[in-house]
């Protein structure tokens, strides 16, 4: 079984019952579509993985040292810089995510990748389906594309562009 075989079906596994908030739709559509688009800029066998991989840390009892164990030290290393870094006693959100932005933005061009990868398909559901919490999650965003310039450009470009058309029609309320 190949790389990328075999990390789809751990997550799988791993985020089984999980399901997408607003969609209700199975949790692993989201490694899923976040692994593509890794592959569709060229990502590397290791760094589709850690994309269908990206929230078992995080969402399930999977550890890093698991990771490592399955899938090697790169795989398990590009996991690691997309965990979230912060945890809830570093203070509110704005702290914590002041925090995750510096974290990620120490990490290699292939985990900066990997993240724009995750953004791009977490931002049209935020957008559509809850308002509100977009304005939040958008200016998240729009501080973070300061720190993954290292990411695939074609990526960072198309991710920034909706970001920037964001702003147009919403203005910064």
């Amino acid at each position: 079984m190949n790389l990328f075989n075999m990390a789809l079906a751990y997550a799988t596994g791993q985020h089984e019952g999980q399901v997408r908030k607003y969609t209700n739709t199975p949790y692993i559509r989201h490694p899923v579509e976040v692994a593509y688009t890794v592959r569709s800029v060229g990502g590397s066998e290791e760094m589709i993985a850690a994309a269908l991989l990206h929230d078992v840390v995080e969402d399930t009892n999977s550890t890093h040292e698991d990771v490592r164990e399955l899938f090697g030290p790169s795989v398990e290393s590009y996991v690691r810089g997309m965990t979230q870094f912060s945890v809830p006693s570093d203070g509110n959100r704005a702290i914590r995510k002041n925090l995750d932005i510096r974290f990620l933005e120490q990490q290699c061009p292939e985990v900066q990748t990997i993240k724009l990868a995750d953004i791009n398909d977490n931002m049209e559901s935020i957008i559509v389906n809850d308002p509100e919490f977009a304005k939040v999650f958008m200016s998240e965003v729009r501080d973070l594309m300061f720190v993954l310039r290292r990411g695939d450009v074609l990526l960072y470009n198309f991710v920034n562009k909706q970001v920037i058309d964001y702003y147009k029609e919403y203005g910064d309320e």
